[in-house]
């Protein structure tokens, strides 16, 4: 029987091949927060029609930005870079290292996508509620008339088995 994380896992990459056709060559590099951003990010996009028919790029026409607020940021990754280190500076993971900082996991979710606005992370204690807000300040001052910000929560729980990750985004238009 798989574990959870298996699960959790299986679950995201079919949701990823769904919407995006096929997985970014990246995404076997990629951290559990980039993948959840990457899905999550996705998911809002598709639903709203926001989504190109040709490819999962924002619609032409279309601009946006992505805000996120977490408790915990990149730190997931981080102790699991550090544990690398552990081994000594020349045995410490590259890989791990491109994932260290929380604005990665929103990065890959805009090249994706195509969102040209701003990309960033909130650490906050009412992620959801503060990333909602910021994001809504955000949208009047994007350039263009469909102007959109994808607003959310996303976090990783240190330690655990990755079924543990808090990702709920949301669409703001205007």
């Amino acid at each position: 029987m798989p574990s959870s994380s298996h699960t959790f896992r299986q679950i995201l990459e079919n949701q990823a091949r769904t919407l995006l056709g096929a997985l970014p060559d990246r995404w076997g590099r990629m951290d559990m927060m980039s993948r959840s951003a990457l899905v999550g990010v996705g998911r809002v996009l598709s639903e709203a029609g926001l989504l190109a028919d040709d490819a999962p790029v924002l619609r032409n026409g279309h601009n946006g930005g992505l805000i996120v607020g977490s408790r915990r940021g990149s730190l997931a990754s981080d102790l699991e870079y550090a544990e690398t280190l552990l081994l000594g500076p020349g045995m410490a993971s590259p890989h791990l290292f491109g994932y260290t900082l929380p604005n990665i996991a929103l990065a890959e979710a805009a090249i994706q996508y195509k969102l040209t606005g701003p990309a960033y992370v909130l650490i906050d204690e009412n992620p959801f509620d503060n990333a909602v807000h910021e994001a809504g300040q955000w949208l009047s001052d994007l350039p263009g008339e469909k102007k959109i910000m994808v607003a959310g929560v996303l976090d990783v729980i240190p330690g655990q088995h990755d079924s543990e990750i808090t990702s709920k985004f949301t669409l703001i238009q205007q």
